[in-house]
């Protein structure tokens, strides 16, 4: 299946996604699933306080811009699902050697290291999403990274071998528009199978933290609204937001 989505590129900008809001408030990008692209950014940004750094030229920046307003507010986590599971199956196609996975809620690992992150941002209207911006990084070509991030990974590490950045956004561009034509047709039921499938720790006993207390637990679920649901070994279950507990990697 083949993408529809405009490409517009930029060798340099603050933010993908901050660029991209600039573009759709002046007028400048109207049609669903444009793509923003840059080579290098200042201030790539992650969930909450993050930030994400990359190396000019080595790795896969974007945004895309979404138009859910088939889908209520409520609902929106399916949206990060249909586009985090299409980003995973293009690392899948990239690699079919290594196992890619789901680290609730959206970023892509590959064993206990990161390859790729979205931070997904939404306007709401009335009882509809009137927009979203889902700004990606994954890491390529890039070989060395800075001794303060916390175990990166890219495609270039994982095999051995050197990647097209464009072909790299082309096919996860198709994987995301996959799962966004499911979401489109309410096949919610094949979105919450198949991220469960591909989700680090589900059903399986890891180690977390909440604060500064470590803990053994296993992923049972994930709510409608986006929220871990952990089965502790007293079997004791708990549902946490997003930042409230980490997996100990």
């Amino acid at each position: 299946m083949q993408n529809s989505s405009s490409i517009i590129y930029l060798d340099h900008t603050d933010s993908t996604n901050l660029e991209m809001w600039r573009m759709i408030d002046s007028g400048q990008i109207e049609k669903e699933l444009t793509v923003l692209q840059a080579g290098s950014q200042s201030k790539g940004r992650g969930l909450g306080q993050t930030s994400w750094e990359s190396e000019p030229g080595k790795n896969l920046l974007f945004s895309v811009f979404l138009k859910p307003v088939f889908l209520a507010p409520g609902k929106q986590f399916m949206l990060s699902k249909a586009i985090t599971l299409g980003i995973r199956d293009s690392l899948a196609a990239s690699d079919s050697k290594s196992v890619y996975l789901i680290k609730w809620p959206n970023d892509i690992y590959a064993g206990r290291s990161k390859v790729a992150g979205t931070l997904i941002e939404t306007r709401i209207m009335g009882k509809a999403l009137q927009a979203c911006v889902a700004g990606t990084g994954v890491n390529v070509n890039q070989k060395i990274f800075p001794g303060h991030i916390p175990n990166p990974v890219s495609l270039a590490l994982l095999t051995g071998r050197r990647f097209d950045v464009a072909e790299v956004l082309q096919e996860t561009l198709t994987c995301i528009t996959r799962y966004y034509n499911l979401l489109k047709r309410g096949d919610f039921e094949h979105l919450d199978t198949a991220y469960l499938e591909h989700l680090l720790g589900y059903n399986k006993t890891m180690t977390y933290k909440t604060g500064d207390r470590q803990f053994e637990a296993m992923i049972t679920g994930v709510t409608q609204n986006g929220k871990l649901r952990l089965c502790d070994n007293r079997g004791e279950t708990r549902e946490y937001v997003m930042k409230e507990v980490a997996l100990v990697v």
